[in-house]
């Protein structure tokens, strides 16, 4: 592989790892994404409903911590099998 390119897709990668993963507290705060308190998740069940998570509370987005990483989220799952494919790559 061209050195440019591996460079370029490491920076890119890392990029990416900061921002989706090491840093995931962050990035949701800055997208607004706010998690349920204590009384809005007993007034859910109260009802009964039931809280499907794309990410658990203690995931992020590169490591979602769900069993069901497809769960209805158009090409995440493209996306974060085609990542840990480069990165295993890159790591060869």
């Amino acid at each position: 592989m061209e050195i440019e390119l591996k460079e370029s897709i490491t920076k890119f990668l890392d990029a990416f790892d900061q921002v989706f993963d090491k840093d995931w507290a962050y990035t949701k705060e800055c997208l607004g994404i706010i998690g349920e308190s204590e009384e809005q998740k007993r007034n859910s069940r109260e009802v009964g409903l039931e809280a499907i998570y794309f990410i658990s509370p203690n995931g992020t987005f590169i490591h979602p911590k769900v069993e069901d990483e497809v769960e209805d989220w158009g090409y995440r799952s493209a996306l974060l099998d085609e990542y840990r494919n480069l990165k295993n790559l890159l790591s060869k």
